[in-house]
């Protein structure tokens, strides 16, 4: 059983070069830089509230407490961008956090 979501399955079913390929450019670009595997999910973590996507919150939020960040540091993560991506976003990522976290 895999640990992707089942629509991140179903697309590697329906198509899998393209998912290869999305895959093959992540990892390019993790190897690209000196970040560790913690910083790296807490930046992408950032990124995905700034997006208020929901799904990639979670997602990194629990990539990043594999990768051993403390809930302290995924919750600053989120918190110190209330004043680039505004309070209302940053609530709903802590919301979708603490899901995570329970």
């Amino acid at each position: 059983m895999s640990d992707k979501p089942e629509h991140y399955q179903q697309l590697q079913t329906k198509y899998p070069a393209l998912l290869n390929a999305a895959e093959t450019l992540g990892k390019t670009a993790r190897e690209a830089g000196p970040l560790s595997e913690k910083e790296r999910q807490l930046v992408q973590l950032g990124a995905s509230a700034a997006l208020r996507s929901q799904g990639a919150v979670r997602s990194h939020a629990r990539r990043a407490l594999a990768a051993g960040a403390t809930p302290e540091e995924v919750r600053h993560a989120v918190i110190v961008l209330t004043s680039t991506i505004g309070f209302p976003t940053v609530a709903a990522a802590l919301d979708w956090l603490e899901k995570v976290m329970d």
